[in-house]
């Protein structure tokens, strides 16, 4: 027999995170399910070394921390958590229990779920050259986290973009050496001050040039551009855009607006048992901030709690609830 569950999040970002979080404060048996191999979501992928000023409680904290302090505090609850797997189905049960099918083929049985997915899916595009496969997901990365492991490294950044360019002058300072890779002659959606921060620094510009070839025996050692000029370098971060799959909420029987899913205060979806949280949600006056988010994922777990038992508390107080911790 399959493990029943409380509550299953889809969406393993902040809100996702906090969600889990206060539903297992609330003594919901919860578990949390995440397309990406890692929890964090778009934060861990966009901001990880920018800092975020418009979360209550810190004057500013970069996005690498904000997540890991989200997902230790939904460690403290213990939830189960899947990754690396995207829902593609619902079933509802005559019992009102409902089914969710994952692309493995998986099947996770729960009384009520949590949509905090955002807008989509997103793919990175991967760095496709002669010998990558070799050091995709070991040296060569698509978001920065962890800034520590860069320390006195070689590391090249393949980039157009800003995204690129933000890389760079963060790992100056912690890398030994830093290279940005441009594959044409400008780079793109840039203000003209990004430019000049990364020209005034000690980040090495190379622009015009792609990398032809990865070598290394077991680790990374060097990059081969199309010139024929070789880099030696320990890490790859590489950032050349990203493709967003749609959102699949009319697949799952949900009522949509523009991809996004219609809710009221309560965070009800069109489907009995489904509560949204973050991006996924819409109505009116509704802002798309991280902090938002957080305030979502109560409203949603207490929805969810009130769903499961009509006589259970409309919302719950951490201070009563570790009182003795």
């Amino acid at each position: 027999m399959e493990e029943l569950y409380d509550v299953t999040v889809i969406g393993g970002g902040t809100t996702g995170l906090y969600a889990a979080f206060y539903s297992g404060m609330r003594d919901l048996k919860t578990k949390v399910i995440e397309y990406q191999p890692q929890v964090g979501g778009k934060v861990s992928f966009f901001y990880p070394e920018k800092k975020i000023y418009d979360v209550g409680g810190f004057p500013g904290i970069t996005g690498e921390d904000l997540v890991t302090n989200v997902k230790e505090q939904a460690e403290m609850i213990d939830p189960a958590f899947v990754t690396g797997v995207k829902v593609t189905s619902f079933d509802k049960k005559e019992d009102g229990t409902l089914v969710l099918e994952t692309d493995d083929g998986q099947m996770h049985h729960t009384k009520t779920v949590i949509v905090a997915s955002g807008l989509g899916t997103f793919e990175m595009q991967p760095l496709e050259v002669k010998g990558s496969e070799h050091y995709d997901g070991k040296q060569i990365h698509y978001t920065i986290q962890n800034l520590e492991q860069y320390h006195g490294q070689k590391v090249a950044v393949v980039s157009q973009n800003r995204v690129g360019i933000d890389w760079s002058l963060a790992l100056e300072g912690v890398a030994d050496e830093v290279h940005l890779l441009n594959r044409g002659d400008e780079f793109k959606a840039v203000y003209e001050q990004d430019v000049e921060k990364v020209e005034a620094s000690s980040v090495h510009i190379h622009k015009n040039k792609k990398i032809e070839e990865l070598r290394g025996d077991e680790t990374l050692k060097e990059a081969v551009l199309q010139d024929g000029s070789v880099l030696e370098v320990d890490h790859i971060l590489v950032y050349e855009g990203l493709q967003i799959d749609k959102s699949l909420y009319d697949e799952w029987g949900l009522d949509t607006d523009k991809g996004r899913i219609p809710v009221s205060t309560d965070m009800c979806a069109s489907m009995e048992g489904v509560f949204v949280a973050g991006d996924a949600a819409v109505y009116p006056a509704k802002t798309m901030l991280i902090a938002s988010g957080f305030n979502e994922a109560m409203a949603a777990v207490n929805s969810a709690a009130k769903h499961l038992d009509p006589k259970a508390k409309s919302q719950v107080y951490s201070t009563v609830i570790y009182k003795h911790q």
